[in-house]
């Protein structure tokens, strides 16, 4: 019989053992960087839940992060990749009994803490029918990847976009950059960016992340690529998180300057930090593409899909609805006005 209970703080080395003997192992699953994400928020909470078998051994887990409203815990979908993944010890076989007991047990128990929750399972994981079966829905995503051991070999797998490469190249300088001020003209750039798409980030936005990519870049965790004009203007930067456990870097935020209109900065900037990282990485890897234009972009690129699941408990969307309206009542007794948090991507 498994056994599900929370995995205390201090047991951050038991819980790093978990995530680096598990084929869902990366940088975001890691006590370190958990806890740091959290700490640059004071608003971010986790609970991480442990399975363990009968002997005691800790061979599953789940981080949950979330928000509190009043007495509730909603859970809240990160910009971070795979972050509330289930991870499987390598001692539980794929398809095994013990696969679909430990998934079950995390599937169930989750939710004595969470009255709704949404997340995604790493790409290794592709066996869902533990969650379906204790009432839990289920849909593909897929995620876009550049194999980057061979530089030259992505360029010309770019299609029509090898031209843009080649042409910005001619018009424009690449390097990656660190300190302050790169850092507080990605910021600028990224928030002008999001807010075409009718984002609003609340006031602390910009704090919560310059911590995160100050603490990242203390430990050689992130890469900001820059793309410049002759005259030295800032076109664009790329953000990029480093996972050296699985050899991924991953393209976690762009940011642009929309007065220059240059088709050629996105698919060059990108294929220098394929360049600069092509050593020490196998892959990168630019996430979902919720939309068509976005599916279509990356899909230009050359990447390959995988695919990985999305899940959700049932009356996601009625539980949804419910939170917004006590956040609206709670931010009304704050005196403040409703806006985007920074970790949301599309929910609640």
């Amino acid at each position: 019989m498994m056994k599900v209970r929370k995995v205390a703080n201090d047991e951050g080395a038991a819980w790093d053992e978990l995530v680096s003997s598990s084929r869902q192992r990366d940088i975001f699953l890691f006590h370190e960087f958990q806890t740091a994400w959290c700490e640059a928020d004071p608003s971010l909470y986790l609970l991480r839940l442990g399975c363990y078998d009968e002997s005691g051994k800790l061979i599953g887990g789940q981080a949950i992060f979330h928000k509190k409203v009043f007495s509730l815990r909603i859970p809240t979908t990160l910009s971070i990749f795979y972050a509330s993944t289930p991870i499987l010890s390598s001692v539980v076989q794929d398809n095994s009994r013990q696969q679909y007991a430990v998934l079950s047990a995390l599937a169930r128990d989750s939710r004595k803490y969470f009255p709704f929750m949404k997340i995604e399972f790493h790409p290794t994981l592709t066996d869902v029918r533990p969650y379906l079966d204790q009432g839990w829905f289920a849909q593909h995503e897929y995620t876009y990847v550049w194999e980057i051991s061979d530089p030259n070999l992505v360029l010309k797998n770019m299609h029509r976009k090898r031209k843009y490469v080649r042409k910005a190249q001619e018009q424009f300088l690449f390097a990656y950059e660190t300190g302050d001020t790169i850092v507080n003209d990605f910021l600028r750039l990224y928030r002008e960016t999001m807010q075409k798409f009718g984002w609003r980030p609340e006031e602390r936005w910009g704090k919560i992340l310059r911590k995160r990519i100050e603490w990242m870049q203390t430990r050689d965790l992130v890469r900001l690529y820059t793309c410049r004009t002759k005259k030295d203007e800032l076109v664009g930067v790329v953000m990029c998180i480093l996972s050296r456990v699985n050899r991924t870097a991953y393209f976690v935020l762009i940011g642009y300057d929309h007065s220059i209109n240059s088709k050629e900065f996105h698919p060059a900037t990108h294929w220098y930090a394929a360049q600069d990282l092509s050593s020490e990485f196998s892959f990168a890897d630019f996430g979902e593409a919720p939309q068509q234009n976005l599916y279509a972009t990356k899909d230009s690129l050359g990447t390959y899909s995988t695919p990985y699941w999305k899940l959700e408990t049932q009356n996601t969307r009625r539980w949804s609805q419910y939170y917004n309206m006590l956040r609206k009542i709670k931010l009304a007794i704050t005196n403040r006005q409703p806006q985007h948090s920074d970790d949301q991507k599309d929910f609640p």
